[in-house]
C-alpha cells in the first residue's frame, strides 16, 4: 500500500497497514512534528491509551514518550484543524452557510471510569467544544481509595 506521509490517516486505515509501514508512518510524524500518543489519539479520534496499547500489543517498535512536545500549530495544520474564526476565503465563498435550527446544547454529562487519563479527557472535551462555546463548566469527581 502506498502511504502518504504528509496526510492524516484514520484509525481503521492505520490498522490495515503492515507493521513496518505503521512504524515508518508514526516515526515520520514523530520526527517531523514531535507527535506523541495524545496527538496520535487526536488524529485517530480515539484515546492515547488505545494508541499505546495497540503499539505495544502489535510490536510496532515505537516508544511514545509522555514528555515529548508536539509542535501544536504545525500538528493542527497537518490535521487540517483551524483556529476559531479562521477560514480559508475560497472555502468560505464556495460553501453556503447552513441555516441554524435555533437548537443548541445547553447541558451535557461525561463520565469516565477506570484509570484516569487526563489527556484522553481533554481530547473528548475538544470534540465537544469548538473553541467558540461560551458558558460554565463544573467539574466534580470521585476517586476510589485502594
Amino acid at each position: 500500500m502506498a502511504i502518504n506521509f504528509d496526510a492524516p490517516m484514520t484509525w481503521p486505515e492505520f490498522k490495515t497497514l503492515e507493521r513496518e509501514e505503521q512504524h515508518d508512518y508514526l516515526q515520520h510524524l514523530i520526527d517531523t512534528y514531535g507527535a506523541n500518543a495524545v496527538s496520535f489519539a487526536k488524529m485517530f479520534h480515539n484515546n492515547a491509551n488505545t494508541v499505546r496499547r495497540y503499539l505495544a500489543e502489535h510490536d510496532v517498535g515505537i516508544q511514545l514518550s509522555r514528555g515529548s512536545r508536539v509542535d501544536r500549530a504545525r500538528w493542527d495544520e497537518f490535521l487540517g484543524v483551524r483556529e476559531p474564526g479562521e477560514e480559508p476565503e475560497a472555502e468560505a465563498e464556495a460553501q453556503p452557510q447552513p441555516l441554524s435550527s435555533g437548537m443548541r446544547v445547553c447541558s451535557a454529562t461525561m463520565r469516565f471510569c477506570g484509570a484516569i487519563d487526563v489527556a484522553a479527557i481533554a481530547v473528548e472535551l475538544q470534540r465537544v467544544f469548538d473553541g467558540t462555546t461560551q458558558g460554565e463548566i463544573e467539574i466534580s469527581f470521585t476517586t476510589k481509595d485502594e
